[in-house]
């Protein structure tokens, strides 16, 4: 684990909603555990609440801050954030069949568009922070 604390704060927030969205879609699916509109609060509360600590600490420590935006690790970040637009378009045209075959209704295949546009990106950059692309 990096000893910058922005990566550091950046690390564990991108886990953080990686696994809960990934509990919250077994739970869903497992039919264990809160309602979704429950997780979605969850997730969106943790989500919200990254971003303000990540801002502070960007603000603390603005040397650290630059250094945790260097070009390997701002390419690792475009690169979450392509990886997250066609892992939500493949996931939309998926959804799309389903509920053009009368499989899932339109309103859960919304719903179910969020977690995978808030998990994608932070799972992506996680993968590149294991392959040492980004810190």
């Amino acid at each position: 684990m990096s000893t910058n604390p922005v990566s550091r704060i950046r690390l564990i927030g991108s886990a953080m909603i990686v696994i809960l969205t990934l509990t919250a879609v077994i739970a869903s699916l497992a039919s264990i555990g809160p309602s979704g509109l429950t997780w979605a609060w969850l997730i969106g509360g943790a989500g919200i609440g990254y971003a303000v600590l990540s801002f502070i600490m960007n603000l603390r420590h603005p040397a650290a801050a630059e250094a945790a935006w260097d070009e390997q690790n701002t390419a690792a970040h475009r690169d979450s954030l392509i990886f997250g637009f066609w892992a939500v378009l493949a996931v939309f045209i998926v959804f799309l069949v389903l509920v053009l075959s009368g499989l899932l209704d339109a309103d859960m295949a919304f719903f179910w568009l969020g977690p995978v546009l808030g998990a994608a990106p932070p799972a992506h950059y996680l993968a590149s922070i294991l392959r040492g692309r980004a810190e």
